[in-house]
């Protein structure tokens, strides 16, 4: 799963340099290789977290999905990191 969700993410960010002019390819791709270690380190963390506080759920929101956390998990880290690239570009 985490392979076939490297490579999509890379095709996706691909996909968005071919569409879009705002980032060059490079750039695009940097970006996608954040998201794929940082959100995977979300999602690690916040799992670790959870079993820490031996809590199956991180929430009722959304029962059954692991909870509110685990839709979001892989943003928590990745978000900051991706912005922070992108402030070292200008």
């Amino acid at each position: 799963g985490t392979i076939g969700g490297g490579v999509f993410t890379l095709i996706v960010a691909y996909t968005l340099s071919e569409t879009s002019s705002v980032l060059a390819l490079i750039d695009w791709l940097v970006i996608g290789c954040i998201i794929v270690v940082a959100g995977t380190l979300g999602d690690l963390v916040e799992s670790m977290l959870k079993r820490s506080l031996q809590v199956k759920d991180s929430g009722n929101i959304l029962p059954g999905h692991g909870g509110f956390l685990d839709r979001f998990d892989a943003l928590l880290l990745a978000v900051p990191f991706i912005y922070i690239y992108i402030i070292l570009l200008d």
